[in-house]
């Protein structure tokens, strides 16, 4: 029996922290909330999800920040890469910044969240679900 991955390598933009996630059967979302805005002062985020066992460290980045109750976010202190966000109630997701994969463009967007907050210049993307606030679990 052949098992087969969709194994991908990521990390921050110094290469201090690095991971490596098996992409099968990821998730991937832009949120549009102010959040997310501010945190990367950009238009959007874009973050993939996976079930725990399909990502890994091979070297974990030493910075982390809590804006709320809701979540830990996992940071570069040399760079400043935001790397991941782990919820408190869902242990066993992991939920990172697609952008940090070695190739993004591999990920298809599949949903957009807080698009009321999207900004006038920013296009919904084509094919994915779109929700004017978080998504129903």
């Amino acid at each position: 029996m052949t098992i087969t991955t969709n194994l991908m390598k990521g990390g921050c933009r110094c290469g201090a922290a690095r991971y490596e996630v098996d992409l099968t059967g990821a998730h991937t979302l832009v949120c549009h909330c102010k959040d997310c805005q501010r945190l990367l002062g950009a238009p959007f985020s874009v973050f993939s999800q996976v079930p725990s066992c399909q990502f890994r460290w091979l070297s974990a980045p030493d910075g982390q920040y809590s804006v709320s109750d809701e979540a830990v976010r996992l940071y570069c202190t040399k760079c400043g890469t935001n790397l991941k966000w782990e919820g408190v109630e869902t242990p066993e997701e992991a939920e990172f910044n697609s952008m940090t994969l070695e190739d993004p463009g591999q990920v298809a967007v599949d949903e957009e969240i807080f698009t009321r907050s999207r900004l006038d210049w920013v296009s919904p993307v084509a094919g994915a679900v779109q929700h004017d606030a978080a998504r129903a679990r």
